[in-house]
């Protein structure tokens, strides 16, 4: 009786670290980041609101108040999702959901990428990625 009750502990651990969203925490260097971003993809959430992906290459833009993306380079981000309103409610946008659902670690994209106003260290995507190719 014990051995299944172990079992069903074991199972229900493993069960409940795969589902974990993608998530991994904003870096300083990465903090108002608006540009564009390359890198490898290292996991996404299941339900398609979020991916993190390890930069390779991140070029800033003028509206950024990161200047600099050499040390953004090797660090990993969470990239979400925009976030339209429909009837004052705010929800995942169904194109760059769909998008995140069809990456695979270890692919290859670049994105753009910008930080949420009222919380700078929330990024998210302005539309679904491109494969970099052999960026």
């Amino acid at each position: 009786m014990s051995y299944r009750l172990i079992s069903a502990a074991v199972v229900g651990l493993i069960i409940s670290v795969a589902s974990l969203p993608a998530k991994a925490a904003t870096p300083t260097e990465a903090v108002g980041f608006f540009g564009t971003v390359t890198g490898a993809v290292k996991a996404r959430a299941e339900d398609g609101t979020s991916f993190v992906l390890t930069v390779s290459k991140a070029e800033p833009s003028e509206k950024s108040t990161v200047k600099d993306g050499a040390p953004m380079v090797g660090k990993e981000l969470t990239l979400g999702t925009r976030m339209p309103k429909k009837d004052g409610v705010a929800s995942p946008h169904a194109d760059d959901v769909a998008y995140i659902k069809t990456l695979n670690p270890g692919d290859k994209i670049v994105v753009q990428v910008f930080a949420v106003h009222s919380d700078p260290s929330i990024l998210r995507m302005t539309k679904p990625g491109e494969s970099a190719g052999n960026k």
